[in-house]
């Protein structure tokens, strides 16, 4: 039996030397990785999205990498001029108005009865012509239309035939004092004159007044042209509300003519209920609109409250004068109001100012412009209460006073802003 030491071994010593060689190889190789890792986290830890520049002074990455200013650009929208012109974008800013301290109710424009005419002819005639269009102001005293009637020249014949007696009896009065005096002829004869002379003044008197509240010209003694026309004339200043007949039409006294009304006096009668009363006083404001125009909106002031109840309704009239001349407006519009109880007013923009997104409320504030390019950012805001189409707003970011808002076309900004989510987001220059 051998011992073990006599026993060869199997490996050759050059092949364990390589073997030796490959380990301590694997061991340099691991520790290298090792410390590459270390070095890779550590540089990756201390450089905190910055880089450096070639002095090793501190450089803000965000400056150099086009995506930095992506989540920023999702609050901006930009549009170029053109499109601007052809949406018809706005620009404004707040307006302090009244919208919490105020009573609704509802109105009705009239005029008051010294304020409108209906015209008439004064006699009956053929209308030969018509002067007047619907719509036309007229001045007090301008023809509206010529009326002619035979009848005209028997009156003016009248009234020259009165005139001639009157000279002939005033002669005749003279001649009988003087006989009176002289005794030549008794008193009765003079007496008799006077009369006749006094009714012939009276005659004469009746038959100018006639002429004159009918238009026609007085005649003069030797004159031979006789009027067979007359005018009928505009009583107050005023607009030509509506014309009731045609040129040729037979028209008779008690026939109306025209409606003429003066719009300049309109007032407006409001319908407050009974329980509402309490809080109307004379000499309150009220705000009021056409319910057709309601952005456009008018003052007017209480002059007067009713003193009797509508049963049907429970309300009383309150009448009401407008603070401005609005001659635009007619007599018959139905008008929406709110009495002010209050001055408290509130900043408030259009709802064509205001654009929701997903459930959150956002106006459009102008900002720089890059040649063509205008760009506006999105603040959100806080919506309050609505009346004349506006809303109280109340911005969640600081705006500068002399910042340009969009007040009509928020909502063409608001589907630009989506569009640009839509595509990444953000803008480009």
């Amino acid at each position: 039996m051998r011992n073990e030491s006599e026993v060869r071994d199997p490996i050759p010593n050059y092949l364990k030397e390589n073997i030796i060689k490959m380990k301590n190889l694997r061991s340099k190789i691991f520790f290298v990785n090792i410390l590459l890792c270390i070095l890779f986290w550590s540089c990756h830890d201390t450089s905190d999205g910055h880089d450096h520049d070639e002095n090793g002074n501190h450089v803000d990455a965000s400056e150099n990498d086009p995506h930095a200013h992506e989540e920023e650009g999702e609050d901006e929208v930009a549009l170029t001029k053109e499109q601007i012109q052809k949406i018809g974008l706005k620009y404004g800013t707040f307006e302090n108005r009244n919208l919490q301290s105020t009573l609704k109710v509802n109105g009705l424009l009239e005029l008051p009865p010294q304020n409108k005419a209906n015209v008439s002819s004064m006699a009956a005639g053929k209308v030969t012509r018509i002067n007047v269009k619907p719509g036309q102001y007229v001045r007090k005293g301008a023809t509206l239309a010529t009326i002619q009637n035979p009848d005209f020249i028997t009156w003016q014949q009248e009234y020259l035939e009165v005139e001639g007696e009157l000279m002939f009896l005033e002669k005749e009065y003279v001649r009988q004092m003087d006989l009176v005096k002289k005794k030549i002829a008794p008193q009765s004869g003079l007496d008799k004159i006077e009369s006749e002379r006094a009714i012939a003044k009276s005659k004469l008197r009746g038959l100018k007044s006639r002429m004159k509240v009918l238009n026609l010209p007085i005649p003069t003694a030797g004159d031979s042209d006789l009027k067979t026309f007359m005018s009928v004339l505009s009583p107050l200043n005023g607009f030509i509300r509506e014309i009731k007949i045609n040129t040729g039409i037979f028209v008779n006294p008690q026939q109306d003519l025209f409606e003429i009304v003066d719009n300049h006096h309109l007032h407006i009668d409001f319908m407050v209920f009974e329980k509402d009363l309490p809080y109307v006083k004379k000499g309150q404001l009220i705000s009021f609109s056409l319910q057709s125009q309601a952005k456009n909106v008018m003052q007017a002031k209480i002059f007067a409250i009713g003193k009797s109840i509508d049963e049907s309704n429970r309300s009383i009239s309150i009448h009401a004068e407008m603070v401005d001349d609005q001659t635009e407006l007619i007599p018959g519009m139905y008008v929406e109001g709110r009495i002010i109880l209050e001055d408290r007013k509130v900043p408030a923009l259009p709802e064509e100012a205001v654009a929701l997104d997903n459930g959150l409320y956002y106006i459009f504030v102008k900002e720089e412009e890059h040649g063509e390019e205008v760009h506006f950012k999105k603040v959100p805001v806080l919506k309050g209460v609505s009346d004349f189409g506006f809303f109280e707003i109340t911005p969640l970011e600081k705006l500068a006073e002399s910042a340009e808002i969009v007040v009509d076309g928020a909502y063409f900004l608001m589907a630009q802003s989506k569009k640009g989510e839509a595509s990444g987001g953000g803008h480009t220059h």
